[in-house]
């Protein structure tokens, strides 16, 4: 039986891989046909728009894992229904369940496999992609070797340290007057971005320039509205779903804890976590559409009627979410819960076939 198992798991795996490559090419190859949109604004060139899709490409091969399990699934039953592996299957006394398990298993350590690179690589390159793309297309932000970044907002000059936990470190603020001298200089230890595009500072020391010299005071807390416009911010609001699983939690804590809503970084944190259990859902689900009475209905019918209903409710999956956080819903219940009886809906299918 070992070496049946992993026959099939070789067989499912190929037919994966080969399927979320397909779609992932598709993907990215929307993706840069966007991104050339953007090309010469700023300082964004094709360059920039390659390197963008070519970092945020492993992110969507782990995004589009779930429907291409379905497909694979449904390609790899296909492919054994048509050399007539299954029917021999079968024949030999190993049942339906037993394939389809033999399926998951492969495809739930391949995913747990892909939450350690989702904890670990991939929000490394997506985070790059997306500051060097908002740093290109905003001219008057640079970027230092050794991380921060370098700013100009009127006459002012700003410099901010790297994220880290959807905060700002060590905002350093130069102010100068019409003539080019410096006027006021603020050191902030923790920043941190309003809702409404206000800058909140945290163990301010600020120092003011007179013609008597100046004046040092130290402030617990200094808030700055429109300190920088919205496309210099936009360097610094990273997306949720470019945020590691420990940066999501953490962030989601420091949010609960101020009493601010995090429903979003929730959302993306259990997007993420559900991952392996959309995949066995999808590969469950395939397997009536595919091994089910093939007098009702042709093969191919059943596998294209398969793929329209997995591949529809991923994406309906995907909007329950959003619209989740609209009707202030839970994103446990509208992430978890659809995937749980789309599971419980596949394995019920397969266990009434004979």
């Amino acid at each position: 039986m070992k070496i049946i198992d992993s026959y099939l798991a070789r067989i499912f795996l190929h037919s994966w891989l080969s399927v979320n490559l397909i779609l992932v090419g598709l993907l990215s190859f929307f993706e840069l046909a966007k991104q050339l949109d953007d090309i010469g604004v700023g300082r964004y060139r094709l360059i920039d728009a390659l390197l963008y899709v070519l970092l945020t490409l492993p992110g969507r091969m782990l995004e589009m894992a779930p429907p291409s399990a379905l497909l694979g699934s449904i390609m790899a039953l296909g492919l054994l229904t048509k050399n007539a592996e299954l029917t021999a299957l079968r024949a030999s006394g190993i049942s339906i369940q037993r394939i389809g398990w033999a399926f998951v298993r492969p495809a739930m350590f391949t995913l747990f496999a892909l939450l350690l690179v989702a904890q670990f690589i991939i929000p490394y390159l997506e985070q790059t992609a997306w500051i060097r793309r908002e740093t290109a297309l905003t001219e008057s932000v640079s970027i230092l070797p050794r991380g921060g970044l370098w700013t100009r907002e009127g006459k002012r000059f700003i410099h901010l340290n790297t994220t880290q936990n959807n905060q700002l470190q060590d905002a350093d603020i130069y102010e100068f007057d019409e003539s080019h001298q410096l006027t006021r200089f603020i050191h902030a230890r923790e920043t941190q971005i309003g809702t409404d595009g206000s800058w909140n500072l945290r163990d301010v020391q600020l120092k003011e320039f007179t013609g008597q010299g100046g004046q040092t005071e130290k402030q617990a807390r200094l808030v700055l509205p429109n300190l920088l416009t919205k496309k210099q911010a936009a360097v610094f609001a990273l997306p949720a779903q470019t945020l590691s699983l420990t940066e999501l939690y953490s962030i989601i804590t420091n949010l609960e804890k101020r009493e601010q809503n995090a429903g979003r970084y929730r959302l993306a944190l259990w997007q993420k976590l559900c991952l392996p259990l959309m995949a066995a859902a999808m590969i469950m689900i395939s397997i009536p559409f595919v091994c089910g009475p093939a007098r009702s209905a042709s093969i191919g019918w059943n596998i294209m009627v398969g793929a329209i209903i997995g591949v529809v409710f991923f994406f309906l999956n995907q909007i329950l979410g959003y619209s989740g956080l609209i009707l202030q819903l839970s994103p446990f219940w509208t992430t978890l819960f659809p995937a749980l009886v789309l599971l419980m809906a596949g394995i019920f299918l397969t266990r009434k076939l004979i």
